[in-house]
């Protein structure tokens, strides 16, 4: 019997707070793009069409496989998003024809001007917005085709509210296992061809973050958190200075962001992360510690004392999960975040801000940061479901409102990294025996007005390369000094590779 359209169970906290943003415009989704190699048995059909049909027929089938068995998320979607009470509803039937879009790139380009184009179409594709949500689920898959070179860039957006960053991970992971599934059954095909998939059976999501991550509030915490969001200006005191965020949030325009690509190579890779070890810190902790020389050597004392930086935390290894539940949080769509905010105070800006009178004293300087940042980051998830501002969502009663009260308060932070981590090239499949593999991992988000000045987001192939993409909001960042910014990331990271140094430049910012 065909499946009622069925309401599952509210939004939990963290879901309200992506559908509000999502049914006022100011963010529409989160896109993670995997660079597929193709089967060389692709390369056996005997005409160009035929090779595109069959990338595209093995793509349709592999999604009509996840969808029906491996993530309920795709089948869902939300209603009454502009309302207090939104809540997920399962739905009877999707088209494939309105989630998978094909887009044949031109052979020839050099990999900067391919870089450039999929930066320009995701600039657009993370302000393109979800329609009609409570009928249709929100998320779609769109493939970048480039069969004279062999290789697809697939990118999977999804509404915030459905998944998070390391969804996207999970996503892809199940899409290359199950490509190279069907490729060793000999490209098989279901029976039923049509595009339009129906369901018996009402899907089961993962319960919200709240009530599988046992947060833990003070009665200090609460109060401090409610005086802040909800206290009258005039009985507050004259705050102090804080760090400095650049200009203060504007909510317009809405979903205008820009966005630049750079890839790592394995070789760089492994001397970064050599020295990391070798300096008891990681990878993105490194990435905060280059920001903060990179921002102090750019605004003088007087104007920046200080800064704050912010970085998402993965919830999955802190849930309990109730005996009865039958997902694997590793490898389901789901909300599992949590935000840790680090503040760089004085003393380590100007230490970062004196250009070092060697290549190996200014590096030190980016190591005294990056173990800062490290150090508070290990001590928070030693502690993180206490006094943790997510275990607070449930208390706003009108995430609309909190959204639109936003306007001219002061940015969140300065700068913000993310990095949902590596991908295997294969999943669980055999390398040796598989067809498709992952070449590349990265993922972009919606802008708005309230992000930081720069956000850098990391990911990478398990063994192989580490892309890093530096997205800015129209009128928040300047682009020339986004873009000059973005250079000097890059070329720190390279020149370690290759010399052993970051050699940070000092430009002071006019």
């Amino acid at each position: 019997m065909a499946l009622q359209r069925t309401v599952l169970r509210p939004l939990g906290g963290y879901e309200q707070y992506s559908s509000s943003r999502h049914s006022l415009g100011l963010y529409q989704n989160v896109i993670t793009v995997c660079r597929y190699a193709l089967p060389s048995s692709l390369g056996e059909t005997e005409t160009e069409t035929g090779k595109v049909e069959a990338v595209k027929e093995n793509i349709r089938h592999a999604v009509t496989t996840i969808v029906l068995e491996k993530l309920p998320a795709l089948r869902v979607g939300i209603e009454g998003e502009d309302t207090k009470s939104p809540v997920f509803v399962a739905l009877p039937s999707i088209d494939l024809g309105l989630h998978i879009e094909l887009v044949n790139r031109s052979p020839g380009l050099s990999p900067k001007e391919e870089d450039d184009q999929l930066m320009r179409d995701l600039e657009k594709e993370t302000a393109r917005p979800f329609l009609d949500v409570a009928t249709h689920s929100p998320w779609r898959l769109v493939v970048y085709l480039n069969t004279a070179e062999n290789w697809a860039d697939v990118g999977f957006a999804v509404h915030h509210a459905l998944a998070d960053g390391k969804s996207g991970l999970i996503f892809h992971t199940h899409l290359v296992e199950t490509l190279n599934t069907i490729s060793s059954e000999g490209n098989k095909t279901r029976d039923d061809t049509s595009d339009v998939l129906e369901f018996t059976e009402i899907p089961v999501l993962v319960p919200t973050q709240e009530e599988l991550v046992k947060f833990t509030i003070s009665w200090p915490f609460f109060l401090r958190t409610v005086w802040k969001e909800l206290g009258p200006a005039w009985l507050k005191s004259t705050p102090v200075a804080g760090p400095y965020t650049g200009s203060r949030v504007t909510l317009e325009p809405k979903l205008k962001g820009n966005l630049r690509i750079f890839h790592l190579s394995s070789e760089t890779v492994g001397a970064l992360l050599a020295a990391c070890r070798a300096h008891n810190t990681t990878l993105t902790a490194l990435v905060h510690g280059l920001l903060l020389v990179l921002f102090a050597r750019r605004f003088p004392a007087d104007v920046a004392s200080s800064f704050l930086c912010a970085m998402p935390m993965s919830m999955r290894p802190y849930i309990q999960a109730p005996p009865d539940m039958v997902h694997d949080v590793n490898r389901s769509m789901a909300n599992l975040v949590s935000p840790h905010m680090f503040t760089y105070e004085t003393e380590l800006v100007e230490d970062g801000r004196a250009v070092g009178e060697t290549d190996a004293d200014d590096d030190d300087k980016v190591w005294r940061a990056a173990v800062a940042v490290g150090t508070s980051l290990k001590a928070r998830q030693a502690n993180v479901t206490d006094d943790n501002p997510m275990g607070l969502m449930g208390y706003v009663s009108d995430w609309h409102d909190w959204w639109r009260k936003h306007e001219g308060k002061v940015r969140d932070s300065t700068w913000a990294v993310s990095n949902t981590g590596s991908i295997s090239p294969t999943g669980s499949v055999d390398a040796g025996t598989a067809g498709w593999r992952l070449l590349r991992n990265f993922y972009a988000q919606s802008s708005i007005g309230k992000d930081s000045l720069i956000g850098v987001n990391i990911g990478g192939v398990r063994g192989g390369e580490v892309s890093v993409v530096v997205g800015w909001h129209h009128g928040v960042t300047e682009d020339a000094f986004a873009n000059l910014f973005t250079d000097d990331l890059h070329a720190c990271l390279l020149r370690f590779g290759t010399t052993g140094y970051f050699s940070v430049p000092g430009r002071l910012h006019e």
